[in-house]
């Protein structure tokens, strides 16, 4: 393959990975093809009372979800939105209750419609079991902020820690009523543009450090950094969600077909050399660069970040994937231009020696 159907290649596969992964992870403004959002919002579950013997309750997910684990020998029952029966937790297992329209409207973080019309509240219960363990773990509009904006007070005081909300989720234990509570937080974010900089500056510091004499050693640890930093990043978030194994790993895929891509580059480099193989770090660099930094650019610049990495740290490895992601792109995408070359038509003639 010559250097321009090389490059012409790379900049194709790097342009298909940027719309998937950009136009998939848009909407959520998170990792991959999804997850947990960054935000400035943050549950606090305070109380449960009274207290339940084997009854623990907490919420997760950076408070999109709740989570109610009963190991006791009394049956637990969440009530929904209009005080109907909507989970029941004990020995026997978790049930949800098909006739709550809570059932349907926690499908998801946000309510995207009405329930069917099959779900009433005033109905007797039709129960399903969703499993035979003692934990249940759903999405409860009660316990999240669900503006779309910030809220007035947030708005005229947007650096200062304030409650936005107070929240009750009412249970039954048996014949006794209990009641879990809590509040919404809004937590000041800290300012991108540090963040920002330093990534700019790391940036300009690898491009130019590729362009001396030690370009190929550049690379490989610049590659090797790359690589590393993802991995860290994905077992952040990995962590920080309490969602199945196949979703997270959907979730994560473009980072770690990022990095699959980046041990591949550095074995070709340590086998082949690193001129064979600057096609492949050009390709592994844009995954790790767009999956890895482009698609959680937000936790540069939000409080609530969904790792289990202190929020310091974490911005700390999203900045060193953009930095070093579009330095060493950039690095790649110059060492594969086709070199110059002279026309024979335009090349000067050499005089012609004159005898007499």
């Amino acid at each position: 393959m010559t250097r321009r159907r090389a490059l012409l290649a790379a900049g194709a596969v790097g342009a298909l990975v940027a719309i998937l992964v950009v136009g998939s992870a848009a909407p959520a403004a998170a990792h991959g093809l999804g997850g947990l959002t960054p935000t400035n919002y943050k549950s606090v579950l305070q109380s449960v009372t009274p207290r339940v013997p084997g009854l623990r309750v907490r919420v997760v997910d950076l408070g999109t979800k709740v989570e109610l684990t009963n190991d006791g020998s009394t049956e637990v029952v969440v009530l929904g939105y209009a005080g109907e029966p909507y989970l029941r937790v004990g020995p026997h297992g978790v049930f949800e209750n098909e006739r709550s329209p809570a059932t349907y409207l926690n499908r998801s973080t946000t309510i995207t419609g009405a329930p069917p019309a099959s779900a009433n509240a005033k109905a007797a219960p039709l129960w399903k079991r969703l499993s035979t363990g003692t934990t249940a773990r759903w999405h409860d509009h009660r316990a999240h902020f669900m503006g779309t904006g910030d809220p007035p007070e947030v708005v005229r005081h947007p650096d200062e820690r304030l409650v936005v909300d107070n929240y009750e989720i009412p249970m039954r234990a048996g014949a006794e009523s209990v009641v879990a509570r809590g509040q919404i937080f809004y937590v000041p974010p800290p300012s991108p543009w540090p963040w920002v900089i330093g990534a700019l500056a790391l940036a300009a510091a690898v491009f130019l450090l590729a362009r001396t004499r030690s370009w190929q050693t550049v690379f490989v640890v610049v590659l090797a950094v790359l690589t590393i930093t993802e991995t860290m990043h994905v077992i952040g978030l990995w962590d920080a969600s309490t969602a199945s194994f196949g979703t997270k790993l959907g979730e994560s895929a473009y980072s770690l077909a990022g990095i699959l891509l980046g041990l591949l580059g550095l074995g070709w480099m340590w086998r082949k050399g690193v001129e064979s193989a600057v096609p492949i770090v050009l390709v592994a660099t844009i995954f790790l660069f767009v999956a890895g930094g482009l698609a959680d650019v937000t936790t540069l610049g939000k409080s609530q970040i969904p790792s289990t990495f202190s929020p310091w740290f974490a911005r700390l490895l999203v900045t060193l994937t953009l930095g070093l992601g579009a330095g060493l792109a950039l690095a790649a995408a110059f060492r594969l231009r086709p070199p110059p070359h002279t026309s024979g038509s335009t090349r000067r003639a050499r005089p012609a020696a004159v005898t007499s």
